[in-house]
């Protein structure tokens, strides 16, 4: 979706958060007028909208969603329409479905309602939208994807969060439950207030968590195996260089 109109609608021009995504940044409305309204979407892990506000901030439309994009409540605080799905979707308002190019997708169920267009060679399951709701995504409706970076760059994501909060790597950051208690997870400041955890679990796989005082900033995901998060976890453990005398 890149414009859309309407008789009842006005002009809405549509922003990514980058020209390979499907993620929507913001929109720009023209009403009848020609004046010119931004809008700022504010997205969950997966890219689906879950608020629209304006240049100062206000809200002006939000929903909350169950896993699979069924609607819990959505509410307009103004008259805004926004039909944004996960990436790549559409809301059909008369059916409850979601456009998603190839294919329809029916949120109530989480599944598509036309079996895969290229069959049993991209699976048995014919329906499924993706593995997990949260962090893979199908612009298309034939091809999913994983939402979730590289380690290095959900790292850099994390020290751009941790930079303005005055972060230096200082101290070794263990953890504090389970088989990484006491082990190495990642670095903090000297008095262990600002810092990173590098960790894995069922619900969000490999992840960065950061935080600062009382302050904690969102999860930053990466695509490894937790194979890989115990090696990274111990290379924080390695002795420093030693540092030569000038």
């Amino acid at each position: 979706m890149i414009q859309e109109t309407g008789p009842n609608h006005p002009t809405s021009l549509y922003i990514y958060t980058d020209q390979n995504s499907y993620e929507p940044l913001a929109r720009i409305d023209t009403d009848g007028n020609q004046e010119q309204h931004i809008r700022y979407f504010h997205t969950d892990l997966n890219g689906c909208p879950e608020e629209l506000t304006d240049a100062n901030g206000k809200i002006l439309w939000e929903c909350s969603f169950q896993l699979w994009g069924k609607r819990i409540h959505e509410i307009e605080h103004e008259s805004v329409e926004q039909n944004l799905r996960y990436q790549g979707q559409y809301l059909d308002r008369e059916t409850g479905l979601h456009y998603n190019t190839f294919r329809y997708y029916d949120p109530d169920i989480g599944r598509f309602t036309q079996p895969d267009p290229i069959g049993l060679a991209g699976g048995f399951n014919l329906y499924q939208y993706a593995p997990n709701g949260l962090t893979w995504v199908d612009p298309w409706g034939w091809s999913c994807g994983s939402t979730k970076d590289s380690y290095q760059r959900a790292m850099n994501k994390a020290l751009k969060w941790l930079e303005k909060r005055g972060f230096k790597a200082e101290k070794i950051n263990t953890g504090k439950f389970g088989s990484i208690k006491g082990k190495p997870v990642g670095m903090t400041t000297a008095d262990g207030k600002t810092g990173f955890r590098i960790e894995y679990d069922e619900r969000s796989g490999a992840h960065i968590n950061v935080f600062s005082g009382k302050e904690k900033g969102e999860h930053f995901l990466f695509d490894a195996t937790e194979s890989i998060v115990t090696k990274l976890q111990g290379l924080f453990n390695l002795p420093s260089k030693p540092r030569r005398d000038s």
